[in-house]
């Protein structure tokens, strides 16, 4: 009976080790995997069984007391515990196996460039046998990176002057937290494209910064930091194209392809489940999506600013906001974010040419798929006229991706031939051409290509979603708490196209009646005023740019702050001299000191806001290096910036007797001290 009970307690001391030794394996592995409901099953399973093996090995110990008989039967139970322990390895194996070919694919889009660059890498992804899921940085939970297995991807744009995208904010501040440790990320594998334009001075800075934040809490790239540049003459594809062929590259040295690479000419699944509901009736489901933190308001004024035989419309908005009670605060540079609709016409043609208008109102289902980021706005039961107006861009001017989808529908071979050229790296110069430059919006786009027709489970992966606009603030809620005033431009030009290019927001506005409600939400401006009100400001604003500055000078003067200085541009002072009853009652009152260069008032020369600053250079130099002014720049991209800080510098240079090199210098140490600040857009 002692020789086995010996036996015995040697195996079960044996089977408790090997017990041990695979509840830290799984242990190890519920903090390495990272996803899916079906692993956390296995590691549930598995630790369900080791429960049962222990207890088990506690019956068989008790039994030892009971009889002979007894410890036969403990000897047969545990060789039938050392099989089921022969399973568990296996378990760990597919554990291992599942996590090795997910991917994960982060990105932090303002106007949806970035988002569409996300998805085109997780289409090819998919043709590489990739499990991939596509999200907005600010929608996954944080902690899955912290414990991720998997790479994951981030592709980031820049917004404002060098600043993260609103959808990256928040996870771009948790990064940042100082208690993080240093070796966080250990083990992470990751890569990082920025999307930007190298004519601003803080060219892909979110992605650079993200990329070296990354590194410094332990992760390890993948490749070298991609830079898409706007001003490539192939776009962000020129460098986002050979990215991702080094991408490739090293991730299939790291996962080996289980089977060949899934053909172009392979469709990829859709990443929705859309049908119509069986026996649904006609709707009229017209109501306007609610947005999280969007504050219901109603247009109460729209008027011009520009005379009426001026070749460009610039409008006055004023909307009231509904709750009176609970006003939001927003301050001084500031915007207001707007989601625009679709006009009636524009989506009556579009539902008409896709063979949509007789099921235009039924009803119907759309249920997204684990892999893919999805607006928690859009009803799961709606129609396609609500899904045209509110959510899809059928005006905008196409990219690369829509090409590449719509080729997989056409069925005339010389449109799938045009369609493979346009989705094609070498087709991008003539992409360009037929699309870029004329502005060619996706509704002319599919007159063009008349056999081709986009299927409905396909549309969420065809048509690129409507992106919100933001407009600088133009009042003060310390003035008007309730009056929310834009300054707004209407996009209308011409180009080789018959019909004028038109902006889908501007148009949107410029065509609403009064008293129609919207929704708008508040966004912080990149602009700040100083928290001390004796500090002199000098405000830049040509054009539209003035907006922010009537907020800033409403706030101020409501301040008693009157230090302030304006350098104001337009074409005619007798057309487009925006807002200039109230600024000269504000320089009547000794709140502003105000230079004007109206460029088209003079026969001989044109003349610009850089002349009127050289020209003030006494007081602008006395300004800045005396008494500490702030320098504020808004307006357009295009060279207006440059010229202006040139301007800057110039004067600089002249009074503190000094070289190009230390004028620049000095301009530099005030822009990274705040004291220089730019808002400008294309």
């Amino acid at each position: 009976m002692s020789h086995k009970h010996t036996a015995v307690e040697e195996a079960r001391s044996d089977i408790r080790e090997h017990a041990q030794a695979t509840v830290g394996d799984l242990g190890t592995l519920a903090q390495e995997v990272s996803g899916g409901n079906e692993l956390r099953d296995m590691l549930i399973r598995a630790a369900k069984q080791t429960a049962t093996l222990d207890s088990s090995l506690k019956e068989a110990q008790q039994s030892l007391t009971v009889s002979q008989s007894a410890s036969v039967r403990l000897s047969q139970r545990v060789d039938s515990i050392n099989e089921q322990w022969k399973s568990l390895p296996k378990t760990i194996d597919v554990v291992k196996v599942a996590s090795a070919d997910i991917l994960l694919i982060l990105y932090g889009s303002q106007t949806g460039y970035a988002q569409d660059s996300a998805h085109r890498i997780a289409r090819q992804g998919w043709r590489r046998h990739f499990s991939v899921r596509v999200q907005a940085m600010d929608q996954i939970d944080k902690t899955e990176v912290f414990t991720s297995v998997c790479p994951v991807i981030f592709v980031c744009s820049t917004t404002g002057q060098g600043e993260e995208p609103d959808n990256m904010k928040r996870f771009w501040r948790f990064l940042l937290r100082k208690s993080i440790p240093h070796d966080a990320l250990d083990g992470l594998s990751f890569a990082v494209f920025g999307l930007g334009d190298s004519s601003y001075q803080k060219y892909n800075f979110p992605a650079k910064r993200l990329f070296r934040r990354l590194q410094q809490l332990g992760a390890n790239p993948i490749v070298p930091r991609g830079d898409g540049d706007d001003q490539h003459y192939l776009g962000i594809d020129g460098a986002l194209d050979p990215w991702l062929d080094m991408l490739w590259d090293a991730l299939l040295l790291r996962y080996p392809l289980p089977e060949p690479i899934v053909p172009d000419s392979v469709v990829p699944d859709p990443s929705f489940d859309v049908a119509f509901v069986s026996n649904g009736k006609y709707t009229s489901f017209n109501k306007a999506p609610i947005i999280e933190g969007g504050l219901l308001a109603r247009l109460v004024a729209a008027d011009r600013l520009t005379t009426r035989d001026h070749f460009q419309d610039v409008r006055h908005f004023q909307f009231e906001l509904d709750d009176q009670e609970s006003l939001p605060e927003w301050g001084p540079g500031d915007c207001a974010v707007l989601r625009p609709e679709n006009l009636t016409p524009d989506v009556n043609k579009f539902l008409e040419r896709m063979g949509w208008s007789e099921s235009a109102d039924l009803p119907l289902s759309i249920t997204a798929h684990d892999s893919t980021d999805f607006p928690n706005w859009i009803p799961s039961c709606t129609t396609p006229r609500w899904l045209f107006t509110y959510y899809f861009d059928v005006m905008a001017v196409p990219r690369r991706s829509f090409f590449e989808m719509l080729y997989y529908f056409s069925e005339h071979e010389n449109e799938k031939e045009r369609l493979h050229d346009f989705s094609s790296t070498e087709g991008q110069e003539e992409l360009q051409t037929y699309c870029m430059r004329p502005r060619r919006t996706i509704l002319e786009v599919l007159d063009d290509l008349p056999h081709s027709r986009v299927p409905l489970e396909y549309i969420f992966d065809v048509f690129p979603p409507i992106t919100e606009r933001s407009f600088s603030i133009s009042s003060a809620s310390a003035v008007t708490s309730n009056l929310v005033d834009l300054t707004v431009a209407i996009v209308n030009y011409k180009t080789i196209m018959q019909a004028p290019r038109v902006g889908v927001c501007t148009k949107w506005l410029a065509q609403m009646p009064l008293k129609h409600r919207v929704q708008l939400r508040f966004a912080k401006g990149t602009m700040k005023l100083p928290v001390d009100n004796s500090t002199p400001i000098i405000m830049v604003g040509p054009g539209t740019g003035i907006a922010a500055f009537m907020s800033f000078m409403y706030k101020r003067q409501n301040d008693g702050a009157n230090s302030n200085y304006l350098f104001f541009g337009c074409r005619n002072e007798g057309k487009d001299f925006l807002y200039q009853k109230q600024l000269k009652k504000w320089v009547a009152e000794g709140s502003l000191h105000l230079f004007c260069a109206f460029s088209r008032d003079q026969e001989d020369q044109k003349v610009y806001v850089q002349q009127r600053i050289r020209e003030q250079g006494d007081l602008v130099w006395s300004l800045i290096n005396n008494l500490g002014a702030t320098i504020f720049v808004s307006g357009n991209a295009n060279r207006m910036p440059d010229d202006v800080r040139q301007a800057f510098i110039d004067v600089v240079k002249s009074h503190a007797d000094t070289d190009e090199d230390a004028a620049t210098s000095y301009i530099q140490s005030m822009i990274k001290a705040r004291r220089y600040q730019e808002e400008c857009w294309y």
